[in-house]
């Protein structure tokens, strides 16, 4: 998806809603605007954590689960690309995290004249939002020249009570040393309040739609657990990459990326009612007295929010080395990725009103009453080396490659009990191989393999305890676990000439040790679910602009399986041969454009087969389509102002109602919940540079 593309989509979108025509992105979306990150996306099959995330430069899958949070990560306006590789990445692209596919997100560069860019809009659900950008230019002449933007974003919970809140600012620079050698450095900052959607079970939507019985309440009563200032999520993260690219002769050349994150804030697990005496705080310890403090209780409890708090930050430094002889041309490199992962589960008291207090519940030795607190440090070096071979006049290209990652975890868990100190080392070889031909100037053939892998989750390691209520075990740390291997195949044919451009490959994928991460109940599961296979066919056609008009379609069938049985809380079931959950067998969309210099437009539509939402694929959600649609015109210049444009951006132009996909995964009808499509919705754009 180029900068154009993505200019013409709604103005908040992540990236996730970015890729959803992209064949095998099975895309669900939990707001209409993006704003939050209650959002998914599988790829053939493959769910959110088996995809590598890339922006300039850097890994973004979550250090403790791998998930993405894209709608912190930068502004639409500001995305050069957003590129969905499903099959296997770049071997130095830094991340392990790649089984179904990687993800990679570039922001524009600065412009060479100075300029700027301001967008302001409005629409459903009280949605204001408004974007200010600009460039300085080439700085005299140095060759360096940089951008600022900054954005703010209000809104209302599209469902239920609360309200929306960001605060992005976006930071790139770029000195040209050459004509083939730059160095640039990206900033960014985030800060976001935002609301929580509810996601309920089949049975609940099937009883009550989109009506208040499954999102959270607007009013408060003592200890209500479905109250939403129980459910407000703050996370506030800045992050800073550094790519350079120096041609140290014609044909040597060295990629060097620095990069650093680090992100805190709190996701909710809901309000709760507390006694004042008679539990226990840190797992095991009993609480001798009461809380202290001037809390509100009644009746001898306390009514208080309970949150998943983080802390965390990862660093790292990746580096290639480039040789190019004519013939082939050989890539050696290396990565050393560190993060560092604090967690805590602390809790706010609720006043009779039901509004949160701002400070945390303590005992009255001053210690925080906390659920779980762990802190990990995972460190991984990757060291690759790979040769593309050129052939019969440079229509023969042979890739092969070799990686080989290792990983060490450390962790602790900062509470009383048996277990302290966690540690965990692997290492992964990961060859590869591809292979293409280009039968003439429009064919071209190809076929690959490649080998991926993923460290058990870091949660996964550590003893969780029934604190505050009792000193029993809520979940045994599983320190069996191993990492999850990848095997994939691809073979398939591109096809491109002056109007016409399309592909065709058949993929299959085999995994051993498959990690399987859900809570189920609230009550969380890491497991070894053995093996599993994702086999099908991917396809995919664009056209050139005929008559201003541009259509676009494709297409997924998928099959994919669990290759053992599972078991679950002392339970087997028997899930060999079942449908893996999230892996719809047919998936299509089409989209059409239209765009004369003056005009613009797009509509769009995207199926998704039924899915099956748990691992005995005895419930499933039926198969769903949504049309997008935008309209716009944009005129010439008007004195100061360049260009300026309107449109609107409308979403689910049907307003259908549906489950749009699974969002925690039981193994029996009644255990698994789900993500509820955004009803109708729209946004005008008015938009200008300068």
């Amino acid at each position: 998806m180029s900068h154009e593309f993505i200019a013409k989509q709604s103005p908040a979108s992540n990236t996730l809603a970015l890729v959803t025509l992209s064949p095998g992105a099975n895309v669900a979306m939990g707001d209409p605007f993006g704003v939050t990150d209650q959002s998914s996306v599988s790829v053939r099959g493959l769910n959110q954590q088996e995809i590598g995330y890339i922006f300039e430069g850097a890994p973004m899958n979550d250090p403790d689960n791998y998930t993405p949070n894209s709608s912190e990560w930068v502004d639409s306006e500001n995305m050069e690309s957003v590129q969905l590789q499903q099959g296997a990445p770049d071997i130095e692209i830094p991340t392990v995290y790649s089984a179904g596919g990687t993800m990679n997100v570039r922001i524009r560069n600065p412009e060479y004249t100075r300029s700027g860019q301001v967008d302001v809009s409005y629409g459903s659900h009280q949605m204001n939002r408004q974007f200010l950008r600009y460039d300085t230019g080439e700085i005299g002449h140095t060759g360096l020249r940089a951008f600022a933007s900054f954005s703010n974003l209000t809104s209302r919970a599209w469902r239920g009570p609360g309200r929306n809140l960001r605060r992005h600012m976006d930071f790139k620079a770029i000195k040209d040393w050459a004509p083939e050698s730059y160095t640039s450095l990206s900033f960014t900052y985030n800060n976001e309040n935002t609301a929580w959607y509810s996601t309920p079970s089949l049975a609940a939507w099937n009883k009550s739609g989109l009506g208040g019985g499954i999102n959270l309440d607007g009013t408060y009563k003592f200890g209500n657990s479905n109250y939403y200032k129980g459910f407000q999520t703050n996370w506030t993260d800045y992050f800073l990459s550094s790519q350079s690219h120096l041609a140290l002769t014609h044909k040597l050349s060295l990629d060097i990326t620095p990069y650093f994150y680090h992100g805190s804030g709190n996701y909710p697990l809901g309000v709760y009612t507390i006694p004042t005496s008679g539990t226990y705080y840190d797992g095991t310890q009993p609480i001798n007295g009461q809380l202290a403090g001037n809390t509100y209780s009644q009746d001898g409890n306390v009514a208080a929010k309970w949150d998943w708090y983080g802390r965390e930050s990862y660093t790292g430094l990746n580096a290639a080395l480039h040789y190019d002889s004519g013939i082939n041309h050989l890539v050696a490199g290396a990565w050393y990725g560190y993060s560092d992962m604090n967690v805590s589960e602390p809790f706010s008291g609720l006043d009779a009103a039901g509004n949160v207090s701002n400070s945390l519940l303590k005992l009255t030795d001053g210690t925080v009453l906390n659920g779980w607190r762990y802190h990990t440090i995972t460190q991984m070096v990757g060291l690759y080396v790979g040769d593309e071979v050129r052939l019969l006049n440079d229509r023969l290209h042979i890739n092969v490659g070799f990686k080989e990652v290792m990983t060490a975890r450390n962790g602790t868990l900062q509470q009383p009990g048996p277990q302290y100190a966690v540690g965990y080392n692997s290492a992964e070889p990961l060859p590869r191989m591809s292979v293409s031909y280009k039968v003439n100037d429009n064919i071209q053939l190809f076929a690959n393999a490649t080998t991926s892998f993923r460290v058990p989750m870091g949660s996964a390691f550590y003893n969780q305890y029934n604190s505050p209520y009792d000193a029993s075990l809520y979940q045994t740390a599983n320190t069996h676990l191993k990492d999850e291997y990848s095997i994939a195949e691809e073979l398939g044919a591109r096809y491109h000439n002056n109007w016409i451009t399309g592909s065709v490959t058949l993929f299959n994928y085999n995994f051993v040790h498959h990690a399987i991460n859900q809570y189920i109940n609230a009550v969380p599961y890491f497991l070894d679910a053995g093996g599993m296979t994702s086999r099908g066919v991917d396809a995919e056609l664009g056209l050139t602009p005929w008559h201003h008009f541009s259509p676009y379609v494709s297409a997924e069938y998928l099959y994919a399986t669990n290759d053992n049985n599972i078991t679950m809380g002392g339970v087997t079931y028997a899930t060999k041969g079942k449908i893996a959950t999230s892996a719809p067998r047919w998936m299509a969309a089409i989209g059409v454009q239209y765009d004369d210099g003056t005009f613009f437009g797009s509509v769009s539509m995207k199926y998704v087969d039924k899915e099956y939402g748990t691992f005995m694929n005895d419930e499933r959600i039926p198969g769903h389509k949504q049309v997008d649609m935008m309209l716009g015109a944009r005129t010439h210049d008007i004195g100061f102002f360049k260009k300026p444009s309107i449109r609107l951006n409308i979403v689910n132009l049907g307003d259908s109602h549906y489950l749009s996909g699974v969002y925690s995964t039981g193994p029996v009808a009644g255990t698994s919940s789900y993500y509820v499509a955004p009803s109708f919705a729209c946004l005008a754009t008015v938009s200008t540079g300068f």
